[in-house]
């Protein structure tokens, strides 16, 4: 039998595209699916939307027993949302789909297919980007945000080709088991990054999968979180580049493929140092016990956990 992945999806003011994301979870070829939503008090229509699609007959049928749907009593942020949905679902996989975006229809069937062949707990896919009407997107930005997955490419592991940027893109483009989740730790609260940084811890934990197979189709509208990145978003990507930095150091880590290479923190300082000097700078920071010091007290006045 198909073990069953739990889709979680955070919603938030997202009332234009919420049903296209309920209808491509319901569309999958892989039949074994938990539909989780968890409305993050949207000030718009989401709410009334999403009771209405799960309230479609043919759409509980496609998913027997197995929609939840829940509202929080306060708006909580995407990471504490998303923690919250994983609370409430059953699957033994979950995968998380943000609001505005869409899974091509083989999501899973191809996922679930090369975790296997990897022997992996988790992966991800590659990204194609479409426009707010959900066509296909071939922008001088499409083509950029896009080009970032190419630093996979030729690595010894995944984690090589992220050490300066998310090569995942999305918190929607990751698949894991439970497992893993629990063993690394829920999403941390952090407004722009608490993917990334998911994504580097659960790197060094085990070597995820990556197919070209199938895509996870991210929508460039204009109102996309990584658009708006200000001073805060910086700020939260300086402290996840420190804390991943120094977890390599310290030498914190428990996947196969990386301690293949006893010298792998000589691997890694490489490929930062080809991110530039700023990227090298902070991996010196990184040991340095006062800035760790300063960090902390930093973090906690941001109440990034």
């Amino acid at each position: 039998m198909q073990p069953l992945v739990s889709v979680v999806i955070p919603s938030y003011n997202y009332e234009k595209y919420i049903r296209q994301a309920l209808g491509c979870v319901a569309a999958q070829t892989y039949r074994n699916i938990e539909l989780v939503v968890v409305d993050d008090c949207s000030q718009d229509n989401s709410w009334q939307e999403i009771l209405s699609v799960a309230q479609d007959e043919l759409f509980r049928e496609r998913f027997p027993g197995r929609i939840v749907i829940s509202r929080n009593e306060r708006n909580m942020g995407a990471h504490a949302t998303i923690n919250a949905g994983i609370a409430a679902a059953s699957g033994q996989y979950i995968a998380i789909l943000n609001a505005d975006d869409l899974f091509e229809e083989n999501r899973f069937t191809a996922m679930m297919q090369a975790i296997r062949e990897k022997g992996s707990m988790w992966g991800f896919s590659k990204v194609r980007c479409i426009d707010a009407d959900g066509r296909r997107l071939e922008s001088g930005q499409a083509t950029a945000f896009e080009k970032i997955q190419d630093k996979i490419a030729g690595k010894r592991f995944i984690a090589l080709s992220a050490v300066a940027e998310n090569v995942s893109i999305s918190t929607g483009n990751l698949l894991f088991e439970r497992s893993l989740y629990e063993a690394v730790g829920g999403f941390k609260n952090y407004k722009y990054v608490h993917d990334y940084d998911f994504f580097l811890r659960a790197c060094l934990y085990d070597e995820p999968a990556y197919t070209d197979k199938t895509a996870y189709l991210y929508r460039l509208h204009g109102g996309n979180s990584f658009l708006s990145l200000h001073e805060e978003g910086v700020r939260e990507n300086r402290v996840v580049w420190l804390e991943f930095y120094r977890e390599v150091q310290k030498g914190n880590v428990k996947n196969r493929v990386i301690l293949e290479n006893p010298d792998y923190a000589d691997e890694f300082y490489g490929a930062v140092c080809a991110e530039g000097d700023k990227k090298r700078a902070l991996w010196k920071l990184a040991k340095n016990p006062f800035a760790r010091a300063g960090l902390k007290v930093f973090k906690a006045r941001y109440h990034m956990d």
